[in-house]
């Protein structure tokens, strides 16, 4: 990093000290990388783990392709945006630098489809950049008054959720463009079926499905991963989710991956039906929270992935730590739950090979983690 780089700020924004958003903007790029190293390491020192940590793997700020706005009408009018920090209050965002440039083009349209979404209370709107567009979910909510019964629909039954909410199709098409939009759970309008692609593979995206958060971000721990796994013939993918991971590992390997999200798995195997040229992948439910893989059902397995949410893999990691697979790659958006996670993989005969923090939430305290270990013999 030279020394013009070093000073200048991850980003800026107008709205920078009001938006929820946001926090870390106002630092010197040199001494914002070093905050997020020291975080990982801090938590890892915390566990008893002794690991060097990687410098951070940094990612352009307008880069974020998941959002969600709060849209509510008040008595000020409709204000669509961010919650402020430590408040209730929306702050008004008729334009986020933070986003990636095809998600912020789409943000004129979500904010006039908001403005009808919060007639009468408010709405919560997440909007997902997929390959071929955007996907905007909606959830309504209402203000009923107290002591008031809601009115009766036909034939006599309770109305309890607000009335349809008719949003015309786009005619604007492009990376940036509309393609579905559901409302309270129904689908209001679909130009095509939204997708995300891993690896050349086309995976139909469920509607509000996870998905990282960039797609930079992704791109540098699929490569991560697939550079971990190098050599594994047999490999197990953890909280798959749509299959970030195992998409691209069937290039070289066969994968058992997991999960507890129906739809994403749907969509996984939909997914991969109709490729050629890649090794087999076999989809399971399973709820790894509370039914982990057994050493034994990991017999043969020569590598394991896992990403779990914010709550870590506590179960995983006192399983894999009694298992003999020969190598690990942990992937995380919580430092602390993961270094809990490590303490018990190397107390259990792991060694910590790498530490690489992924900047994925610019300009924010968040951070995401790829680790990966090897057993030693």
């Amino acid at each position: 990093m030279n020394a013009a780089a070093a000073e200048a700020p991850v980003g800026t924004c107008p709205l920078f000290g009001r938006c929820g958003g946001c926090s870390h903007l106002d630092r010197p790029a040199d001494l914002y990388a070093a905050e997020k190293e020291r975080h990982v390491a801090a938590a890892l020192a915390g566990r008893g783990v002794t690991a060097a940590v990687s410098p951070l793997l940094r990612l352009p700020f307008a880069s974020r392709r998941r959002a969600t706005f709060t849209a509510v009408h008040d008595k000020g009018g409709v204000k669509i945006g961010y919650q402020a920090a430590r408040s209730h209050e929306v702050v008004d965002v008729a334009f986020c630098p933070a986003l990636d440039p095809d998600l912020a083009a789409a943000l004129p349209r979500i904010r006039a489809i908001g403005t009808a979404a919060a007639a009468g209370g408010r709405a919560r709107m997440t909007a997902t950049l997929t390959a071929n567009g955007v996907d905007l979910t909606i959830t309504r909510e209402t203000k009923t008054p107290a002591r008031r019964k809601p009115p009766r629909g036909a034939k006599g039954k309770r109305r309890d959720g607000p009335g349809p909410l008719l949003i015309e199709p786009p005619t604007e098409t492009g990376p940036g463009a509309l393609v579905r939009v559901m409302v309270d759970g129904d689908l209001s309008f679909m130009t095509e079926p939204p997708v995300v692609v891993f690896a050349g593979v086309a995976v139909p995206f469920p509607s509000g499905a996870f998905l990282q958060a960039s797609r930079a971000g992704e791109a540098a721990m699929i490569r991560l991963v697939t550079e971990a796994m190098a050599g594994a013939e047999n490999v197990a993918d953890l909280f798959c989710g749509l299959g970030t991971f195992a998409v691209p590992l069937t290039a070289s390997a066969k994968v058992l991956a997991a999960e507890i999200d129906g739809p994403a798995l749907e969509a996984l195997r939909a997914g991969m039906a109709h490729t050629t040229g890649r090794r087999a992948l076999t989809a399971v439910s399973r709820n790894l929270m509370h039914h982990p893989l057994s050493p034994q059902e990991l017999k043969g397995i020569d590598g394991v992935v896992f990403d779990p949410p914010r709550a870590g893999a506590e179960a995983v990691a006192r399983e894999l730590a009694r298992s003999d697979v020969p190598r690990l790659a942990a992937v995380s958006c919580e430092p602390a739950t993961l270094a809990r996670d490590l303490a018990m993989l190397t107390e259990g005969g792991y060694k910590i090979t790498q530490v690489v923090p992924v900047d994925q939430f610019v300009g924010t305290a968040h951070i995401e983690v790829v680790a990966t270990l090897e057993r030693e013999r």
